[in-house]
């Protein structure tokens, strides 16, 4: 540690000493700054002191590091890249150049991925919630941490590993921010040597930390609110990579040239004056040559950095934080190892970056994103997220009354939901015939909880086959009288409108010159030729009705090259529509809107795949509402008893079985 004495101001010069009170201090004075917005909790000279100690006079005259590979057996290396600003990364398969998003970077309410975004496959508002909930605990070390992330994430757990399993997020149409800070997040909560394959050895994050850096802009982020998820993270992940390599760290520059004349030999005869830390802060950040913005990006990165945690103003904050950017695009490694090298620099930019991005946040208001609670809607509604008020979907009052039948097939039986206990101890297929049921009941359709027999319904096959089957065969029993139409909604779905099912019927040709309904898929990313999702099907009690509902049934007899998706693939029963039966039967079936009818966000049928603890807890919500509004209690005593027996009577006698 060496002392200088510039303009009166005590220096003490240490990069390490920098890391250091940054990576424990700064704990200390983000709440106290932010509470105190800079008036009682930091003084000019306690700011100016912090500065100069943390920060500014580790630049002080233009002396190398030599960078050393992160870990040479691993053939990650440290080469700048020339041009750094014409930079791409290529496919590492191909060699060529990736499709990216073609989305607007610059559209705030489209990457914020809120309520009237084109994405259904999360309520994003409330994922990215709980995930700030959490990081904010953990980045700050407090001892709510563990019990932060058994409130917000372990209820939302089994989303994670669906996107990092099933998505691809280089040309995702869904929230590629969104999809991408998941990705990042789930780091956090992995072991060690998941982490250091993912990053090191996989180098997975590649393309992540080019969005990051050449195509959103931090301030956009911030204002979206995934910035403070996403810097965080990189954070936490950074602790853990440095931690395995602790011998990998390195500088890009131990100081900067041009700072013993600015502050000492020189007067200024341009930008601050004497005495003006902040402007002197300014100066020093924006007035530095070319050829150094070139020679050292981590380092000027870092300086910005300290002074968006300087500044007072968030506007300014915000400018600082691109300029931040701006600096680190100048990094760029020439055998795409940039994430990884960045991640074990010596300069503490990520508790920086974590920190600033959860302040910056909370100032622009992008960390606690509205999230709509609306579950029921009276009936002849549906809830809608976008207002969060109650609207009719399907507005046809001249609907033909029909007479509908439900069929939920399940190889699992299903609880007793005689009592409030029942009801939030029961699993998720309960709840979705409990929530099913109550919607029947209100306009006066019947409700069928089916456990299939696998000799006869499914042979060979996996069970989800079972359905065509069964309702084809109940369809047949009862007749159009009892019966005009069959819906077969799957056991982790269930109805959320409250609207007659006519309209909607009707809306889709059902009454007339269509036989089946069938949710459209939401999307494959891997799969272009996408149709049908059998999660919700509507037969109309017809010849034709009947005989798609079985030639369906018979694609993987009748077809050799089908015939691996009776048992081999979860999505059998839709791949054989897709490839056999879509466009044989095209003109007498309709595929209906999958943002109304298919995914996890759905308005007219919420179909959550995910199937986690949140779901679980959605349908105990919106159980108990239907269950209130019918019979007006939620705590007596077998008014709602639907079943003979108790829950431990039934679980008795499947044992015995």
């Amino acid at each position: 540690t060496y002392l200088h004495v510039y303009n009166n101001f005590e220096i003490v010069i240490s990069s390490r000493m920098a890391s250091w009170w940054h990576s424990k201090r700064m704990v200390d004075f983000w709440p106290s700054q932010r509470k105190g917005r800079g008036k009682k909790a930091l003084g000019s000279k306690c700011r100016c002191r912090f500065l100069l100690f943390a920060a500014v006079v580790t630049l002080v005259a233009a002396k190398k590091q030599p960078m050393r590979s992160l870990r040479v057996d691993k053939g990650v290396t440290n080469i700048r890249h020339t041009d750094p600003e014409n930079y791409f990364p290529l496919d590492a398969a191909t060699g060529k150049r990736t499709v990216l998003w073609d989305g607007d970077y610059d559209d705030l309410q489209m990457i914020s991925c809120g309520y009237g975004s084109s994405d259904f496959l999360f309520d994003w508002n409330s994922m990215k919630r709980a995930m700030i909930l959490w990081l904010k605990e953990a980045v700050l070390e407090t001892p709510r941490a563990y019990q932060a992330f058994w409130e917000y994430i372990r209820p939302i757990q089994h989303r994670f590993t669906n996107i990092i399993s099933n998505h691809n997020t280089t040309t995702t149409r869904d929230c590629l921010l969104g999809m991408l800070a998941m990705r990042i997040f789930y780091l956090c909560w992995q072991t060690h040597a998941y982490r250091e394959q993912t990053i090191v050895d996989d180098n997975a994050f590649l393309f992540d930390w080019f969005y990051f850096t050449h195509k959103f802009t931090w301030s956009t982020m911030v204002k979206s609110g995934w910035a403070s998820v996403i810097f965080p993270s990189l954070h936490l992940a950074a602790s853990g990579i440095q931690a395995s390599f602790p011998h990998s760290t390195w500088l890009d520059c131990s100081y900067l040239p041009g700072l013993d004349e600015i502050l000492g030999h020189s007067p200024f005869t341009e930008g601050p004056e004497k005495g003006d830390e902040m402007g002197l802060m300014y100066y020093l950040t924006r007035a530095v040559p070319d050829s150094v913005v070139q020679e050292c990006p981590v380092a000027l990165a870092y300086t910005s950095l300290v002074t968006v945690y300087l500044t007072h103003d968030t506007d300014i904050a915000l400018q600082f934080f691109d300029l931040a950017q701006a600096h680190l695009r100048n990094y760029v490694e020439v055998n795409d190892n940039t994430l990884l090298n960045l991640l074990v620099t010596q300069w503490p930019i990520w508790p920086l970056l974590a920190e600033m991005s959860l302040r910056l946040g909370e100032e622009v208001g992008s960390d606690n994103p509205f999230i709509c609670k609306l579950a029921l809607c009276p009936i002849g509604q549906t809830p809608d997220t976008v207002s969060c008020s109650c609207r009719t979907v399907f507005n046809y009052p001249d609907a033909p009354n029909a007479t509908v039948c439900f069929f939920l097939v399940d190889s699992r039986q299903k609880t007793s939901l005689r009592n409030i206990t029942a009801a939030l101890s029961a699993e998720y297929w309960t709840l979705a015939y409990g929530i099913n049921r109550l919607y029947a009941d209100d306009h006066g359709y019947q409700t069928e909880y089916v456990v299939p027999d696998p000799d006869l319904d499914y042979p060979e096959r996996k069970v989800g086959w079972a359905k065509l089957k069964i309702v084809a065969d109940k369809l047949r029993e009862y007749g159009p009288e009892r019966c005009q139409f069959g819906v077969s909604i799957d056991t982790d779905a269930y109805m959320r409108t409250s609207e007659s099912l006519s309209p909607a019927l009707l809306h889709y040709g059902l009454f007339h010159r269509k036989h089946v309904l069938i949710s459209q898929e939401y999307h494959t990313e891997f799969r272009q030729d996408t149709y049908a999702n059998g999660g919700f099907i509507v037969a109309r009690n017809s010849g034709m009705g009947l005989q798609i509902l079985e030639d369906w049934y018979k694609v993987p007899d009748d077809y050799e090259d089908m015939r691996h998706l009776k048992r081999n693939d979860s999505q059998g029963l839709n791949l054989c529509w897709d490839m056999k039966m879509q466009e044989k039967y095209r003109k007498v079936t309709v595929l209906a809107d999958d943002y109304l009818f298919t995914t996890p966000t759905g308005a007219y049928v919420r179909h959550n795949w995910f199937k986690d603890l949140d779901f679980v807890h959605e349908m105990q919500d919106v159980l108990l509402q239907r269950l209130e509004r019918r019979y007006g209690c939620i705590v007596c005593q077998h008014v709602y008893d639907w079943d003979n027996a108790t829950n431990a009577e039934l679980l008795l006698s499947h044992a015995n079985k």
